[in-house]
């Protein structure tokens, strides 16, 4: 199999033999979530649409937007240039959201993530990963911005106690606000 741009890239960033006195890129002083610009969005999904119907929305609410394809890309991007928030779909090539979501919580753990996504049964387990928000496809713009505003707004000392503390639920973005994970009750019958 032949090796794509995204996968060299990768093995430069992360999959290089520890040396002495280099640090890699995960033991690295990232700087903190309220060093970088608050408007600098990062939006990783596979479909071009998504990418600019997003894009040309956050552009006209004056976020700074930087794009991904995939979730390489996404890694990448966050690490060169620190986003106030990323945007991260599921469904992508060379690494799905999932994976993208995990290296980004080990690099830039500060960063707000909001999974977005067309994919059904998603959510219970982006509470069990951490992740800050979650929104099915089709988006809700105006719910979106809300919580991408309100996001990008916390100071990093907000946002560490948040999701350090044991009570923090992924938040459901849904129509009338949002709504806390509750988890299935058990199944009592044998």
């Amino acid at each position: 199999m032949k090796a794509t741009i995204e996968d060299r890239e990768w093995d430069v960033l992360f999959q290089q033999k520890d040396t002495p006195g280099r640090r890699s890129p995960s033991t690295s002083t990232q700087p903190s979530a309220e060093a970088a610009a608050r408007n600098r969005i990062l939006i990783a999904d596979d479909d071009p649409v998504v990418r600019g119907s997003l894009a040309a929305v956050l552009e006209s609410e004056n976020y700074v937007v930087s794009e991904a394809r995939n979730g390489i890309e996404a890694v990448t991007q966050a690490i060169k240039r620190l986003p106030s928030l990323v945007l991260l779909d599921i469904n992508m090539p060379h690494w799905d959201g999932w994976a993208a979501f995990s290296q980004l919580d080990r690099v830039t753990p500060l960063v707000p993530v909001i999974v977005i996504t067309a994919r059904p049964n998603q959510y219970e387990k982006a509470v069990r990963l951490g992740v800050d928000a979650f929104m099915e496809k089709p988006l809700n713009f105006p719910l979106l911005l809300r919580a991408i505003r309100r996001l990008t707004r916390e100071e990093g000392n907000l946002r560490m106690r948040r999701i350090t503390n044991p009570a923090f639920v992924t938040e459901l973005l849904v129509e009338n606000g949002w709504e806390p994970f509750t988890p299935p009750a058990p199944d009592t019958e044998k």
